[in-house]
């Protein structure tokens, strides 16, 4: 299981904060502040060279010169223009090195954290695990009697039994819509990425109980339907799932 965790890390952090957009060499060396770096040359060269040898070429008119003084009298003319702007812009080069660090760092300690939930996730696995079977248990014996036409050799679970079920897991749904919560509130962590990450730990049990307690709705919680048809989605048919809420949300 760590293997598993330590390789979703390196995929994580080799694609997994720009999935959906090729890199440029340029900006994987200067990350987001890539557009400034490009702006900022193009300035340095224009206002820097092209600007003061425009004067020059204007107020001097004439061709090049064979005077040693004269070539030193140029060079210390373009000196005295463009080296306190190449100065400024190396400044401001260096800030936005800096800033773009920043954000990186930013970038990494989201993703620690994030698997950081994992792990609270994984610690409590044993338990999740029975608490959640049983729950589903439940849930399946429903489904099937009433698709048969009700005929059962077994007693329908009460919605008492299942709401005492669903109450023992509140735990671990709560564990699992702030690991969701977060994901969305970190502009660095993509969404469905993360969110596909987080599911692939979990049981096929997990995931259903999850996203009937999800698909019910739970005061203080909103995922928004698109990302619960995306969530779904990640381990069954989604129209199969609605079919199955419609004969829980009758009886429960």
């Amino acid at each position: 299981m760590n293997n598993r965790i330590n390789n979703h890390k390196k995929a994580a952090g080799r694609d997994g904060f720009d999935k959906y957009r090729r890199r440029s060499r340029f900006e994987s060396v200067f990350g987001d502040s890539s557009a400034a770096f490009i702006a900022l040359i193009l300035i340095a060269i224009l206002a820097g060279f092209g600007i003061p040898l425009l004067v020059y070429v204007l107020v001097f008119r004439g061709g090049f010169s064979h005077d040693n003084a004269d070539w030193g009298n140029f060079g210390l003319y373009l000196a005295g223009i463009s080296g306190p702007f190449f100065s400024f812009a190396s400044f401001v080069g260096l800030i936005l090195t800096l800033n773009n660090s920043i954000k990186e760092k930013e970038g990494d300690d989201a993703q620690v954290l994030f698997f950081r939930y994992i792990d609270a996730v994984l610690k409590q696995n044993v338990q999740n695990t029975r608490d959640t079977a049983a729950l589903k248990k439940m849930y399946d014996e429903l489904c099937a009697t009433v698709k048969s036409g009700g005929v059962s050799d077994t007693p329908l679970p009460s919605a008492k039994e299942i709401k005492e079920k669903q109450n023992r897991n509140v735990k671990f749904f709560l564990l699992i819509y702030a690991i969701i919560d977060y994901i969305r509130s970190t502009p660095k962590l993509d969404n469905m990425t993360y969110i596909t990450i987080l599911f692939s730990y979990l049981t096929y049990d997990e995931k259903y109980v999850f996203a009937v307690d999800m698909r019910d709705g739970r005061p203080g919680q909103n995922i928004p339907p698109k990302m619960q048809q995306a969530i779904v989605s990640t381990f069954m048919d989604w129209n199969d799932f609605c079919r199955r809420m419609e004969i829980l949300n009758r009886h429960i």
